[in-house]
């Protein structure tokens, strides 16, 4: 592959354009593209140099009183992790 030149790009459906239009390779988040790969519109290249993804970490204040739509989603996120540790 030749490669002339460089491009930067922010936006991630931008990025998608390029990629979709065979201007360059990209890193994206798998929910950004999950139904091009899905289709076969883009393909998974260099899957064996990504790093493991790191976990989610969930900061609140630590309070008593947080509300019951708050609890309720503090309470799925561990459960949730939990999951996904067994």
């Amino acid at each position: 592959m030749d490669v002339h030149g460089t491009i930067t790009l922010d936006e991630a459906n931008h990025s998608r354009i390029a990629v979709m239009q065979n201007f360059c390779v990209s890193f994206f988040m798998e929910s950004d593209v999950f139904e091009d790969i899905a289709s076969g519109r883009l393909i998974r290249v260099l899957e064996d140099c990504m790093p493991p993804l790191a976990p989610l970490c969930l900061y609140y204040p630590n309070r008593r009183n947080h509300s019951a739509a708050f609890r309720a989603f503090i309470d799925l996120a561990r459960y949730l992790a939990s999951q996904e540790a067994t």
